[in-house]
């Protein structure tokens, strides 16, 4: 399996990573086990809280916390009420390091997004294991909504991943045309290669997709 292969299935799959098949498990079964504390309601945050519980724990694995949780299952208003009742919208996953908004952009929940922006999210955080940023997290699962609020909040359109990949490139390389577009219509760099010497044009030529062809060259 090639590189691009590689980290797009990493990307494009970061949805259901470390946390698919516990959606549905309460926050009271999951204190201190090694999956997420998944809330599936502000009602259940609220009972949490009242037992003592704190917003920002740890489960034991991962160190995924409650706001994490909900970012990846793009829970908005349990989301909300845990930020407003002092949840670190910075506090990062321990094993990937990977930040809530992170977790959000990856999905594409565009109103979650901007939610964790607003309440002092890093809007360049690299993880640990690919160096990824939102912006690119956001850019190689397609979505455009999101590729273009971050830009808008000045997110480093040419921020690298640890092998030299910009959005640019992991956009042309899962052939999401219109994050592509927008990514050249707010000054992308073009012409930078990543590590294995693949330009954001060597790359659309080699999956002989004219439309990037093109769109690259002018």
């Amino acid at each position: 399996m090639n590189h691009y292969k590689t980290y797009i299935l990493y990307l494009v799959f970061a949805v259901c990573l470390n946390g698919c098949g516990s959606a549905n498990r309460s926050a009271s079964s999951a204190v201190g086990k090694t999956y997420p504390i998944v809330f599936n309601s502000v009602k259940e945050v609220k009972a949490f809280i009242k037992n003592g519980g704190s917003v920002n724990v740890r489960e034991k694995k991962r160190g995924w916390t409650p706001l994490i949780a909900a970012a990846q299952a793009g829970n908005y208003e349990v989301a909300s009420y845990l930020l407003k009742n002092g949840a670190d919208a910075n506090m990062l996953s321990i094993k990937d390091e990977v930040s809530p908004l992170q977790r959000a952009a990856a999905i594409g929940h565009l109103d979650l997004v901007k939610l964790l922006v607003e309440n002092g999210a890093d809007i360049n955080h690299q993880d640990k294991r690919l160096g990824s940023t939102p912006l690119i997290r956001a850019a190689v699962n397609g979505h455009v909504e999101v590729v273009g609020y971050l830009i808008e909040k000045n997110a480093l359109i040419d921020a690298r991943a640890n092998h030299g990949d910009s959005a640019l490139l992991l956009a042309i390389a899962a052939e999401h045309e219109d994050v592509v577009k927008l990514l050249l219509d707010n000054n992308a760099e073009h012409e930078r290669a990543n590590v294995f010497g693949t330009t954001p044009l060597s790359q659309a030529k080699s999956l002989k997709n004219e439309t990037l062809i093109v769109l690259l060259k002018h």
